[in-house]
């Protein structure tokens, strides 16, 4: 025992094997009421959460596409099934599941219960996909991404796909807005990580609606550019959001092939670059399996 100079020495017994056993009983006993009590608190509110979640997704779909209020919002969910050297792209859309080959082929095709067709929950679709299609193992059949339609009455009106790219720190996830014509309407940044000030500008509107107005062969040659933003230009991205994106591009659209290329955020090449090349892929990605899931919308 160590001896502190004007301190009594005090002989202490280490604790007996009954008072070990109340200690644990006891942290035990703390932990298990910490777990409960965090258990419940996300039962009943994880539901909000995915309820607001939901709704705020469908309110960036609606202002991307500029949908009435009476217009419906499809998604359509899709998957990848591996076993051995069979590999199939399974999609879920309101009215079917598809089974294809990677050449496009129909492997098997389902209805789509009411009740999964307009299930907000992922959970409720993904679970319904699984015991739909027959795997040896679950880790065969993975998740592999999403887009949405616009309806208007009965007919698609536009498409926002989800899309994600890496970042100068980690994933960026995107919605990118197109019509029938894969002409790109526009962009929203909806998760990142890129530093505050250089790469996080990315979510601002000289930067992100650079892209709107561009056709599929646009984006095709489009490259980031390290020089200065014109101001002229600027003050023309800066009106889309507060003006629809048809009357936007009526008015700028002479500045579109002024503009052929993505100005860089200055000090983030690397975030601007990232965001970029994630257009480019999801657009080319999406313009290949229209051509396929399109018989099923």
């Amino acid at each position: 025992m160590t001896c502190i100079p004007g301190k009594p020495v005090v002989d202490q017994a280490p604790p007996s094997a009954r008072e070990m056993m109340i200690i644990a009983i006891g942290l035990t006993a703390v932990c298990l009421v910490a777990a409960m009590i965090l258990g419940g608190l996300y039962f009943f509110t994880q539901p909000a959460k995915e309820h607001n979640l939901h709704m705020r997704e469908e309110a960036m779909i609606r202002g991307l596409l500029g949908l009435t209020p009476q217009a419906r919002i499809q998604e359509v969910r899709r998957y990848l099934k591996r076993e051995g050297k069979d590999v199939q792209v399974i999609y879920l859309t309101g009215k079917k599941l598809a089974q294809l080959e990677l050449d496009g082929k129909e492997v098997a095709a389902l209805d789509v219960p009411n009740d999964v067709a307009i299930a907000g929950a992922a959970e409720i679709k993904d679970e319904w996909v699984k015991t739909q299609v027959k795997v040896s193992n679950p880790e065969h059949l993975k998740y592999a991404g999403r887009f949405f339609v616009g309806i208007e009455g009965t007919q698609p009106v536009g498409y926002v796909v989800e899309g994600v790219t890496l970042g100068f720190k980690t994933w960026i996830r995107f919605f990118m807005a197109i019509d029938s014509a894969f002409t790109i309407q526009g962009v929203e940044i909806i998760e990142h990580e890129e530093d505050p000030g250089l790469g996080a500008e990315i979510v601002q509107r000289y930067f992100k609606n650079q892209f709107a107005g561009r056709s599929f062969e646009d984006i095709e040659k489009i490259s980031v550019t390290k020089d200065p933003l014109p101001k002229e230009w600027q003050l023309a991205l800066e009106q889309l959001g507060d003006m629809p994106f048809r009357p936007w591009l009526e008015k700028h659209r002479e500045m579109l092939p002024k503009n052929p290329n993505i100005y860089a955020i200055t000090g983030s090449t690397i975030s601007s670059t990232a965001v970029t090349v994630g257009i480019k892929t999801a657009l080319g990605n999406f313009r290949k399996r229209m051509n396929i899931v399109g018989n099923y919308l």
